[in-house]
């Protein structure tokens, strides 16, 4: 039942309307069917055996699996209709299917003969790959031209068109190679936390993007380069460079028609968003992190994306009773649970959220739902201990707290081994202050002073909400 859901909920009305008349007017009998795509209108996602046990009184079988795969293919037609080619809000992506659809038309008609139809097809392809830099569908219709011209072209012309081809050939490599690098450094640094040395390796491939940028200034190549610095920059607190990426990006999207997508501007909004909260720009921040959620269907993952910005917002901004209200509209969201991670990191959210409201216990208990986060060894993880360990001693559980700060030391020793400019050594370096002090908050604060009162490089931080030098000296303050 999970596919025949994940079509429908990409249904329109106007779509859903369709798939009635089509079920009740169609020449075969599928009242079955009919009944099956009621059921599937009216409830949300259950087990099969609930629409069995509807449609047939039985557990499922081969009976109900039939239906099932029928009202599936009816709604996925509905879907792929010829239409659904010139249905997106975007110039660009519509050109794009329909010059791979005229591909696939034209091989057929040469193949059966029709050269002249089937050429003519192949140089509308070629016309509108060079106004949407449509690098792919150029090279593949240039070809397939080149192979039909082969015996009727000079040699000195078929040779021009060599050279162009070789040279459209090199041009998709390198924009792939692109394309194939940003996607495994947005993995990486979307994934977890990465050491110096990875970092390093990342740069250099961020590196090889803007290599490529400078051999083809190719737009598509342009536009992965452009998000991967932001990425990379977010990640190493930079905001100035970051900030300015995210110009660059933006304007090549709006100036740019084959890059242009409802999508790639919400994505823009997204990134101008994380990189204000890094600036401490909290209205731009809020603006834009709306604006990203108002470009998406509510359903949308990228939606629940939204709702964690205007999170981090409104926690920063201490309007906690708003920040409650997205945490709550978030777990509600039907992707809530499509990614482990993403769900993860919103329980963390509301930990903190908890934490600063002194809600002690109801912070300890939604630690227990942030698991998946401790896979990352070099952020994360350490950001959840911490948290562990003053709502510990703000629970008055003392006897849990030596053994839980001296894991702690170790993990970083661990981890982190000999690198002492991270954020997590300097964290246990204060932290052992304290301890080794017996919970002195006067000496732990003194300590603070003398090594630089804050040591992360943002206040306004999407990992570690609550700091460790903050929690101090609010507490020598009570």
């Amino acid at each position: 039942m999970k596919l025949i859901y994940d079509v429908y909920r990409k249904l329109r009305n106007q779509e859903k309307r369709k798939i009635k008349h089509q079920i009740t007017h169609t020449a075969f009998t599928f009242e079955k069917v009919g009944t099956l795509f009621d059921l599937v209108t009216r409830y949300d996602e259950e087990e099969e055996s609930f629409y069995s046990q509807k449609l047939y009184d039985k557990d499922p079988d081969n009976t109900f699996r039939v239906s099932k795969s029928r009202l599936k293919r009816m709604m996925e037609n509905i879907l792929l209709e010829d239409k659904s080619l010139t249905g997106y809000e975007s110039e660009a992506v519509n050109t794009l299917l329909q010059s791979r659809k005229k591909l696939l038309q034209s091989v057929i008609l040469i193949g059966r003969g029709a050269y002249q139809n089937g050429k003519n097809l192949l140089l509308q392809v070629i016309s509108s790959a060079k106004k949407y830099d449509l690098e792919e569908e150029r090279f593949q219709a240039e070809l397939l031209l080149y192979r039909f011209q082969n015996i009727k072209s000079s040699v000195k012309d078929f040779e021009k068109k060599t050279e162009m081809l070789l040279h459209l050939n090199q041009v998709r490599s390198l924009v792939a190679e692109a394309q194939i690098l940003h996607y495994s450094i947005k993995n990486l640094l979307n994934s977890r936390t990465l050491d110096p040395t990875a970092l390093e390796e990342v740069r250099l491939n961020v590196d090889r993007i803007g290599e490529i940028v400078t051999i083809t200034d190719h737009p598509s190549a342009k536009y992965v380069y452009f998000l991967s610095e932001i990425y990379f920059y977010q990640v190493t607190e930079q905001a100035g460079p970051a900030y300015e990426f995210c110009q660059k990006y933006l304007d090549l999207i709006q100036h740019t028609p084959s890059q242009y997508t409802p999508q790639r501007v919400a994505i823009a909004y997204s990134q101008l968003a994380q990189v204000s909260l890094m600036l401490g720009h909290l209205d731009a921040s809020r603006k834009s992190a709306q604006e990203m959620r108002n470009m998406h269907q509510k359903d949308e993952l990228n939606y629940l994306r939204g709702l964690e910005l205007s999170f981090l917002v409104e926690y920063y901004a201490k309007n906690f009773e708003k920040a409650a209200e997205l945490i709550l509209q978030a777990q509600k969201h039907p992707q809530f649970e499509a990614s482990k991670t993403i769900a993860a990191n919103l329980h963390y959210f509301e930990a903190c959220l908890f934490f600063v409201q002194k809600s002690f216990q109801q912070a300890y208990q939604k630690l227990n739902d942030t698991t998946p986060l401790l896979a990352d060894k070099y952020g994360m993880n350490v950001y959840i201990r911490l948290l562990e360990i003053m709502i510990l001693f703000e629970l008055h559980h003392d006897d849990l707290l030596d053994t839980k700060i001296l894991n702690m030391r170790q993990f970083v020793k661990r981890t982190r081994k000999n690198d002492k400019l991270t954020r997590p050594y300097q964290l246990v370096q204060l932290l052992m202050h304290w301890y080794k002090h017996e919970y002195d908050f006067e000496k732990a604060a003194s300590f603070i002073q003398k090594q630089g009162a804050q040591t992360s490089a943002s206040p306004y931080s999407s990992t570690e909400l609550v700091k460790l030098e903050d929690w101090i000296l609010e507490k020598v303050q009570e």
